[in-house]
């Protein structure tokens, strides 16, 4: 009778362990999709920088204000070569993001891989903050990485509520890809009716 519970602990033990590991999957999957779902990776190695970075990077507006009076500049680059925009949005920190945006950082600097702030944005949920880019002033259609617009950047990761702002802010529904496809083409070949009723609508064809 011993054995036979020695065993059944053993069995619930294993099992109870085998349980830890699968929600430990289901977290780390359910953080990848969500990382994924944003669109905006947060690099794998991150080095000291300076006060001004540290600060964007832990949102510590108070400590933006105060490099801010030591005279940091607001389009600084971190060791990586990102601007501080980029970074604020690299680490999630969108009050921070926002915060640099409303004293005057550069909209129109581009990321070291060629990204503008509208084209890493573009595939991503964040239309609120695109926004905000657009707002001001932005433009809609200048090329990032891959000399890729947004909106072919947006069609293509099926990001809807982003398309709709960039073709409400005029962004050109003709532009293509490398390899000579509109957005429209794109959405039809994903099957994604509600981005290619979107750009007809628009008077893609």
């Amino acid at each position: 009778m011993s054995d036979n519970r020695g065993n059944f602990g053993n069995w619930f033990t294993r099992a109870h362990g085998l349980r830890g590991i699968c929600a430990a999957i289901v977290l780390a999957v359910g953080f990848a999709t969500n990382v994924h779902a944003e669109g905006i990776q947060q690099p794998s190695v991150v080095a000291p920088d300076t006060p001004f970075i540290e600060a964007v990077r832990d949102g510590d507006i108070d400590g933006l204000k105060a490099a801010l009076v030591r005279g940091a500049n607001l389009d600084a680059r971190d060791k990586m070569g990102s601007p501080a925009l980029f970074v604020a949005l690299q680490f999630s920190q969108h009050d921070a993001f926002k915060f640099l945006l409303e004293n005057g950082a550069r909209i129109k600097s581009k990321d070291r891989a060629g990204d503008t702030l509208i084209t890493l944005l573009a595939g991503t949920r964040l239309t609120h903050l695109s926004a905000l880019i657009l707002e001001a002033g932005g433009d809609p259609d200048r090329l990032g990485a891959n000399r890729e617009p947004a909106i072919i950047v947006a069609t293509r990761a099926g990001q809807s509520d982003m398309v709709r702002l960039l073709l409400d802010w005029d962004a050109d529904y003709d532009a293509t890809d490398l390899t000579g496809r509109t957005a429209l083409a794109i959405a039809v070949q994903r099957r994604d009716q509600t981005i290619a009723d979107m750009l007809r609508d628009a008077g893609a064809y």
